[in-house]
Order: C-alpha cells, then structure tokens, then sequence
C-alpha cells in the first residue's frame, strides 16, 4: 500500500515539473517573416521579426536616433544571397549577412554585416560590416507593422525596401546575369521551340542583336505557331523600325489570340496596331 502511495506520489511530482517545464504556445507580438525573392538567376531571402507600432512613437523614441539597430525586433535581420551581388556598387559575395541600419531624421545608415546570427547589437562588431551606405529617406502613409519587401524587380535587380511609421529606406541589389544566360541560350537551343522563344525574348528585353532575336523567334514560329510567340516577333520587328511588317505579324497574332479566347493579348495586339498605323 504505501509502496502504491510513492509510487502515485512520484507520478505527481513528475506530472507537476513536466507541466512547468511545458512550453505554452502563444502568438509573438513581433511574428517571424522569411521572405524568397528570385533576382536574376540568384535567389535572395530575408528574415525578421515584424513589431507593430500600438500606438508608441517609433522612430526617434521606440527606436532611437543616431543608434544602431537590428532593423526589427528580437534577433537581428539578416538577408541570403545565394550568388554574388552589388550593392551600391560594392561587391557582395554569396553568404548570410546580418542587417543593421542607424536611423535619422534625414539619412538612414544601412549596414550589412557578416556575422549573421545575431540576437541584437551587443555582439556587433564594426571590423566585420561588408556594406555601410547612408540613404535617404522617403515619407510614406502611416504603416502600423514593420515591414521589408523586395521591390523594383528587373532582370537583374530589385530594391530592398524597409518601411515603418512613416520613413522609408531603400537599397538596390544587382546580379550579374549576362553570363549565366548567354551560356544558357548556347546549351539550349536547337531543342525547343520554347527554347528559340525564350532567347529571342531575352534578346528582345535587354535590347540586343534585335536581328539574331528575329532570326531564333521565326524558327520558334516555324515549330511551334503560338499568339504569344507570334506577338513577341510584332514587338521585335516594331523595335527594329520595321513596322509595315510589325503590322502584319500584329495581326496574325491577334487572329491566334481571338482563336485562343485570350482577351489581354486581343486587347494588346488592337493597341499596337493602332499604335503602328500612325507610324
């Protein structure tokens, strides 16, 4: 009997640390955020924690001028490159980097910083920063939670935005990507018809050798007649001042859209071609 009482007493000890020691899982009043954003070829992802303003004054008091800071709460900011970069014209090497920036009134500092893993600004150490840039701010409509966003994206680039009260800063990163997509188009073609498309559009976005763009969209065309594709050699030819025949194709490729039932490509094919009547 007594032997069933520790015994059961036991349990309850037991019972009651296990409930002490339980983790209780409750919302974070500065929630976690991982962005991804393809650049280029180049993946890029950000993680911070994302605080709400509830009524405080940021900057200049919750976050206070002239000193650095994690650029979020809880851990420091940090974003991933997972390719070589150029921020401000300084070469950034693929990595994780920690984001610091020093607010002001007229001018943010923005620093990126190689120890990545960070649980705020006591560790930081000036010796490791790979980026330290001052930017201006820009005044923006009221936003209650922290926010950093990729914006601007081209083919090569964005603009990291980070954005909170009222102020907005922002830094652009470039990829090379050149390189990379002329050997790509050198492996790829003569396999698809998709594969011809895509080299003359390239070729077409980044204005360059427009003849060898009309060259690779015809024998697309001759594989494959597609209303986007077929658009695609209309706004080639109009960029090269042939528009006699911009009209023409912009035809055919509005015939092969009203076929497909597509009525954004009606709609931007219509346009053209009264945009190249004039011409």
């Amino acid at each position: 009997m007594f032997r069933a009482i520790g015994l059961t007493l036991l349990m309850g000890i037991s019972l009651s640390f296990s409930l002490l020691n339980a983790q209780i899982d409750m919302p974070q009043p500065s929630p976690l955020a991982t962005l991804n954003q393809k650049i280029g070829l180049m993946d890029a992802n950000i993680t911070y924690s994302r605080p709400s303003a509830r009524g405080r004054k940021v900057f200049g008091e919750l976050v206070p001028y002239g000193k650095l800071w994690r650029t979020g709460a809880n851990k420091a900011s940090f974003i991933e490159f997972t390719d070589s970069v150029k921020i401000a014209g300084i070469s950034v090497k693929k990595g994780k980097y920690a984001i610091f920036t020093i607010p002001n009134v007229d001018e943010w500092t923005i620093v990126l910083n190689s120890d990545w893993n960070q649980s705020g600004t006591s560790k930081y150490d000036e010796s490791k920063n790979v980026i330290n840039i001052k930017v201006k701010p820009s005044i923006i409509p009221f936003s209650e939670t922290f926010t950093i966003d990729f914006n601007y994206l081209t083919t090569n680039s964005a603009q990291v935005e980070i954005s909170w009260e009222t102020s907005k800063v922002s830094f652009g990163v470039e990829t090379s990507v050149d390189e990379a997509v002329m050997r790509n188009i050198k492996n790829a073609l003569n396999i698809s018809a998709g594969s011809y498309f895509q080299a003359a559009r390239y070729y077409y976005d980044t204005n360059r050798e427009l003849a060898t763009a009309l060259e690779w969209i015809n024998k697309s065309i001759s594989m494959e007649e597609r209303y986007w594709v077929v658009r695609y050699k209309a706004l080639i030819e109009a960029k090269m001042g042939d528009f006699k025949s911009a009209l023409k194709t912009a035809k055919r490729a509005l015939d092969l859209a009203k076929e497909a039932g597509s009525d954004d490509y009606v709609r931007l094919n219509e346009a053209s071609i009264q945009e190249w009547s004039k011409k």
